[in-house]
Order: C-alpha cells, then sequence, then structure tokens
C-alpha cells in the first residue's frame, strides 16, 4: 500500500509540474493607416533613425494605437505608405530621389507581467531594384524614454527578407522592471525607382505566456483517488 500511494503521489507531482506555454498574437490587425508627417522624417527610413525620431513621431499621447506612415513634406517630398486589409499587408511606395517612407505601429500591451517573452516578425518582398530597407523595434519606459529592442537594414535584390527577433531575457525582464506597455515597430525603404514598391506580409508580435500547470482535471482525480485508498487502509 505504502508503494502504491507514493506511485500516486509522485504521478500528481508529475502532473502538476508539467506544464504547456502558450502563444498569443499581441499585433492587432491591420485596419487601416494614418499620414503623420516629421521634420526629420528622413531619418525614420534609415538605419540611423534614433529614439527622439521615434518619440516625436508616434510617442505623444495625443497619438493613438495604430498605423502611420511618413506622409508629404518638405524633408521628404514623399507620398504614405499604404495597406491592404483584406490581405493584411503593408505596401512601401518608392520614388526616384527622395529620402524614402516609413509605416509605423503604436500598440499598448496589457499585463506585460504575464509573458515569458516576447517574438516579432514579418517578410518583406522587394521591387527588382532601388532602396535599401530598415526596421526596428522600440519600447517606452515609463518615464517616456524609447529603448531599442532590434532593428536591421539591407540593401534591395530579389529575395525576400525574413525576420524573426525573440527578446532576450535581459530584454524581457527591462520590458516588465521599465516599461509602460507601449511598443513601436518601425519598417522603412530608402527609396528607389518610381512604381517599384516593396510589400510587408505576416507581421506579427507573439507572446509566450508564462507556464502554467496543467491538467488540473486528472491531478484532482488522482487525488481523489490517494485520499480513497487512504480511507480503505484506516478502514
Amino acid at each position: 500500500m505504502k508503494k502504491t500511494l507514493c506511485t500516486i503521489f509522485l504521478g500528481v507531482a508529475g502532473l502538476v509540474a508539467s506544464a504547456s506555454a502558450a502563444t498569443i498574437q499581441l499585433m492587432p490587425e491591420i485596419s487601416g493607416i494614418t499620414g503623420k508627417g516629421l521634420s526629420t522624417a528622413g531619418r525614420l527610413p534609415g538605419n540611423g533613425i534614433t529614439s527622439a525620431d521615434v518619440k516625436n513621431w508616434l510617442g505623444s499621447s495625443s497619438v493613438t494605437d495604430g498605423w502611420y506612415s511618413t506622409t508629404g513634406n518638405g524633408d521628404m517630398q514623399w507620398g504614405k505608405a499604404s495597406v491592404n486589409v483584406a490581405n493584411q499587408t503593408i505596401t512601401l511606395p518608392n520614388m526616384n530621389g527622395t529620402q524614402g517612407v516609413c509605416a509605423g505601429l503604436k500598440m499598448t500591451i496589457d499585463n506585460m507581467q504575464a509573458y515569458d517573452g516576447l517574438s516579432f516578425s514579418f517578410s518583406l518582398t522587394p521591387p527588382g531594384t532601388g532602396p535599401t530597407f530598415t526596421y526596428s523595434l522600440w519600447y517606452e519606459t515609463a518615464d517616456g524614454d524609447m529603448v531599442n529592442l532590434c532593428q536591421g537594414t539591407r540593401g534591395n535584390n530579389a529575395s525576400v527578407w525574413n525576420v524573426s527577433y525573440d527578446l532576450t531575457d535581459e530584454q524581457m525582464s527591462a520590458l516588465k522592471t521599465n516599461g509602460n506597455g507601449k511598443i513601436y515597430a518601425v519598417l522603412g525603404s530608402t527609396g528607389g525607382t518610381g512604381g517599384n514598391n516593396a510589400v510587408i506580409t505576416d507581421i506579427s508580435l507573439e507572446g509566450t505566456l508564462a507556464v502554467v500547470p496543467e491538467p488540473a482535471a486528472a491531478s484532482l482525480g488522482l487525488l481523489g483517488l490517494a485520499a480513497l485508498l487512504m480511507r480503505r487502509r484506516r478502514a
């Protein structure tokens, strides 16, 4: 009987300790894009983007969550990015001699403490010739500062640019400790031959929930069986 009870309790302990991590899509669906100019917008599409650029462009409390595009101004002399809501894609237009255009997302993650990890990814299909492409991901601190999480640049070629970045443990710890829940993603094209557009697909920000025990039903069932055997033993 002692051996039987020991086996049962070990089984219960194993079930309670077992766990599975759930992954949740945090990025909202693309419902549209709003043109929003910036006097120093020429840096936004390029690798020289700064935290001040992101804050000045989208960091104001008056800017609501959503997708934005740099738009024509004296610094860029440009149009704006466009979206296809049905296909959930973003198009970055190109025009020779300009400084480029970029699309930016401002979003809020509620209850950041619930997540063990974040993963940012997208695919960009370039035109045949022309621009350089960039991306960057940022978070906002409780003091309103912008902190860079990752960024990259790639010249144009015929292949699709697939990007996937998992935040490090150190970044997640800082995000939970210092962040206010605001996340910013900026994707840009530095310009190129007119009419040749880049298309961004499968853009995603996934969160991995903290590990939770399972399955509760099986654990309770074994606990009930153990209690029954103990009662029979006393009898």
